[in-house]
């Protein structure tokens, strides 16, 4: 075998011995001196009151570092209401991370705090936590995440951070029944603390509105002042009190001077109606009260703050409103409001409601039980519309989260979908040039459009409206449809060369094309943007808030159609029977001037329909809730003749009372949001008063933000049910509570977390001294203390396994490529040469065995690489023959064993034929 081979066959089994011994798990032990420190820091909204926190954990951070030896490694947690990683361990060579991590900062949870630091300790080196902050933990159990750290023999060492002395009055609570008659007295009570006693003055506010105000004496510790109130008008009402000392040093922190309760007041159900006509809705308004309910009237801007206030309201009308006067958000809470919390919802037609009000693709339309979208409408004209969208520079602003351009290309992409059948629709962004999104065209298959118009982007420059005119003028003077319009959008600062536009709109007008203009912002070029609508006989829009301008689009559109409202008398046929209209004398109803074109869903119940069939008065139960919609108006321009006919209050209170969301009586429900967590209590009885535990009930939860959270309500005693859900944001929580089984809604309440919870948490040294006894830690003075405290020198181990397969996989590879390749040339002729030497010199006598006729090996010119001995083998063959000829007979060779005899007894042998 070569001697490549025998080194490839060594390095295999070299290779198999190494990785056979990593099977073993083998381990090297080593000395380990080394300590992994995690600094948990407090940084809720209780610190705020030192004002000196920042520099003492900066200070303590600063001095710990210094105490650190070579291979100690050094982290940060940060912790509020939960916990996080600030800083990943590290050694003093690394520099520390400045990132500020966000949290939750409304609680204290020291829990979190410790699980986070146990899950960052290192496994080749002890740990320890320390633990800074004011104690005053409100969420979770601190002490049993101690016994957790006791477990993972982790000590923790604390250090208290409280303020010295400090004067300080706060709001604890406020306590209101839960459950009051209308107009009955009763009592708020404030549960107050303060350092010391002070005057303070002390101001209620209902829903909203300051409707008391006065001084009163706060007693130093723990005090309650009580403060009479007069129930107010049925629904769900939210108080607030704040309390503020006349002495402004007792006011550090003013976020926890401020406490709320909710009250429900049984009696009438409570109606909202919103007018876009102000003084319009009386009429409507009177037949209500007529009909037994409390009606609140406003106007566009009446819309109540938050869900919670609008959960209040048992009923909610909307009479001639349109869409862009309300926020996204709010057109969301309608929707929250009746599929979640089983509120009423009555939509009143107009020429600025349903469609031509922009509700189509909102969260509205979702809850109605008509669509507002006319694809499917065959009597109208076809449309030819194109949309020119300013995309300069000044899109790029953000507006809630969103850049201009951004919402304007969503509403193009809505305006696109409105459109159906036989319509035509161009988009066009413009700058200093028009760039064609979607060509004047049909609306079909419109998925990659949609993708192409929201992907457009801003440019530069400001939008140049002669070029926009002129482009889309020239396109739909092409069009053959019946109707065509162009809706031009542009900031209201940043139009540029409007000279001479205003003779161009009403040139394309005269052509038969209309214009409606929307400017974003009221800016220089305001008024004669609002001209060129004019000359174009179109819409004018100012829209301050660019989140509003899908439904500014959505409403364009729907009106360029010309065939969302019909003017013309009709009277109203009935449809399907109903209670809500059952006994009405129709056919002595008076005809209605017009109405709003719109499409019955599937599941809806028609139960009023005009002369075309098209729906006049539909409803139908939208998740928890109802709605209905009266595609006419209940003013005096359609319904002028209806304000005279006796039958409209008898239809109008009973739809309402369909409507409304009515409450069992026998269950009661309360809500509470203290400790980082909203808890939710039922009582109900049976018919006898006594308590029934045979309900399955069901609590759905408005969180501040909108969103909603389903939460089970499981048995707490007889007739009782209770459940929690943790919360973190500050606001109102509005709760319905549904049964199951009947799926209706039975009970309504809220809760009030304000900013102030936190503030309310006293700090607690104890509670950490606690901690670090329970765990062998200490209390510490300052940072350098952290490093000091140390535990014996202990052995590690480092697995040598990974090692070992590394070792086996490269010796594995040597041997393949050794097999393969072999020996380098001059390795394996010095490899030879080696051989000769050491087969010619180590025993005396080699050479008179050559003498007396033991034939050496030839001594010819070796080839000195593999090249040179390759082509000496060539030569041979010719060469041969002709030395056999010319050399003499070889003398007679001595024979040499080949049986392996040593090499003494050939020499022997050679001296006696001598």
């Amino acid at each position: 075998m070569s001697r490549a081979g025998r080194l490839s066959n060594a390095l295999l089994l070299l290779a198999g011995v190494s990785s056979l011994a990593a099977f073993a798990g083998p381990r090297w032990g080593h000395r380990i001196d080394r300590l992994a420190v995690i600094v948990a820091v407090d940084r809720s909204r209780s610190m705020e009151r030192l004002p000196d926190a920042e520099a003492r954990v900066a200070r303590f951070e600063r001095e710990a570092a210094a105490g650190m030896r070579d291979g100690d490694r050094l982290g940060r947690v940060v912790y509020g209401a939960g916990a996080a990683t600030g800083q990943a361990l590290h050694e003093r060579a690394i520099p520390p991370s400045t990132m500020e991590v966000p949290i939750d900062r409304d609680g204290t949870n020291l829990a979190a705090a410790i699980d986070r630091s146990l899950s960052e300790r290192p496994d080749d080196a002890p740990a320890r936590i320390a633990l800074l902050g004011d104690g005053a933990s409100n969420r979770g159990d601190a002490l049993a995440a101690a016994a957790r750290a006791v477990a993972s023999g982790v000590p923790i060492d604390v250090l208290p951070m409280t303020a010295t002395t400090r004067r300080e009055l706060r709001v604890s609570s406020v306590r209101a029944p839960s459950r009051l008659d209308e107009r009955e007295a009763f009592e708020l009570r404030v549960v107050t603390f303060a350092t010391e006693r002070c005057e303070a003055e002390v101001r209620v506010s209902l829903d909203g509105a300051v409707a008391h105000r006065g001084r009163v004496t706060v007693e130093a510790g723990e005090g309650m002042l009580s403060l009479p109130q007069t129930a107010p008008g049925p629904g769900m009402h939210r108080y607030e009190v704040e309390v503020i000392p006349r002495d402004p040093t007792l006011d550090r922190v003013p976020e926890d001077n401020l406490g709320g309760s909710f009250v429900r007041v049984r009696g009438p159900a409570s109606v909202l109606v919103l007018e876009g006509d102000p003084g319009a809705s009386a009429p409507l308004s009177e037949a209500l009260r007529q009909g037994g309910f409390r009606v609140v009237e406003g106007g566009t801007y009446g819309f109540p703050a938050d869900l919670a206030a609008l959960s209040s309201y048992d009923l909610l009308v909307l009479s001639d409103v349109p869409a862009r006067a309300l926020s996204t958000e709010q057109l969301e809470w309608i929707r929250t409001y009746v599929r979640d919390l089983g509120g009423g919802l009555w939509l009143m037609g107009g020429d600025r409601s349903l469609g031509p009000g922009g509700y189509a693709r909102t969260a509205v339309e979702e809850v109605s039980p008509v669509s507002f979208d006319l694809r499917q409408e065959r009597r109208r004209a076809s449309l030819a519309e194109v949309i020119s969208i300013d995309c300069s520079g000044s899109m790029t602003a953000v507006v809630g989260g969103y850049s201009k351009i951004r919402l304007a290309n969503e509403a193009a992409a809505r305006s696109a979908l409105l459109l159906g059948q036989g319509d035509q629709l161009g988009v066009a962004h413009v700058d200093t040039s028009t760039a064609w999104t979607m060509p004047l065209g049909p609306v079909d298959n419109l998925e990659p459009v949609l993708r192409r118009i929201r992907a457009v982007s801003a440019g530069g420059g400001g939008i140049i409206v002669p070029t926009a005119l002129a482009d889309a003028y020239g396109a739909l003077r092409a069009a053959r449809t019946d109707l065509r319009h162009l809706l031009l959008f542009a900031d209201g600062d940043d139009a540029e060369e409007m000279t001479g536009c205003a003779l161009t709109v009403a040139t394309a007008f005269r052509d038969g094309i209309t214009t409606s203009v929307v400017s974003l912002g009221r800016g220089a070029d305001t008024p004669e943007l609002e001209r060129l609508s004019r000359e174009g006989h179109g819409r004018f829009y100012l829209v301050e808030d660019a989140l509003r301008l899908p439904t500014v689009f959505a409403q364009e559109t729907i009106l360029a159609t010309r065939a969302a409202i019909r003017e013309e008398p009709f009277r109203a046929l009935p449809s399907l029977p109903d209670a809500v209209t059952a006994g009405l004398d129709l056919a002595s109803a008076p005809a209605l001037g017009g109405y709003v074109v719109t499409l019955p869903k599937p599941r809806a119940a028609v139960l009023l329909r005009a002369t075309d069939g098209d729906p006049l008065l539909a409803s139908w139960s939208a998740g928890a809730g109802h709605a209905a919609v009266f595609t006419s108006d209940g003013k005096d321009r359609w319904g002028a003749g209806w304000l005279r006919w006796p039958g409209r209050a008898r239809l109008w209170s009973s739809l309402a009372r369909s409507l409304a969301r009515q409450d069992d009586g026998r269950v009661r429900a309360e809500a509470d949001a203290t400790g980082g967590l909203l808890q939710v209590r039922a009582t109900a009885v049976d018919a006898d008063g006594r308590g029934d535990a045979l309900r399955r009930l069901t609590a759905r939860v408005a969180l501040p933000d909108g969103s909603t959270r389903e939460l089970p309500l499981d048995p707490a005693g007889a007739g009782t049910y209770a459940a929690e859900l943790p919360i973190t944001a500050r606001g109102a929580y509005a709760v319905a509570v549904r049964d199951e089984a009947s799926g209706a809604l039975v009970a309504s309440t809220g809760a009030l977390r304000t900013a102030a919870e936190e503030f309310r948490a006293t700090d607690d040294p104890g509670l950490l001294a606690r901690i670090a006894s329970m765990t062998g830690g200490r209390v510490l003075r300052s940072g350098a203390e952290v490093f000091s405290a140390r535990a014996a020198p202990r052995y590690g181990w480092t697995p040598l396994a990974p090692w070992l397969l590394r070792l086996g996989l490269l010796l594995g590879v040597a041997s393949v490529l050794l097999r393969r390749l072999g020996l380098p040339g001059q390795w394996e002729a010095g490899a030879r040469a080696s051989s000769s030497g050491r087969a010619g010199k180590p025993v005396r006598g080699v050479t008179r065995v050559e003498r007396t006729g033991v034939a050496a090996a030839p001594s010819g010119p070796r080839a000195t690489s593999a090249v040179e001995a390759l082509r000496a083998r060539r030569r041979e063959p010719a060469a041969a023959p002709k030395r056999r000829e010319q050399e003499p007979p070889a003398p007679r060779r001595a024979a040499v064993p080949s049986d392996g005899a040593s090499t003494l007894s050939a020499l022997r042998a050679a001296r006696r034929r001598r």
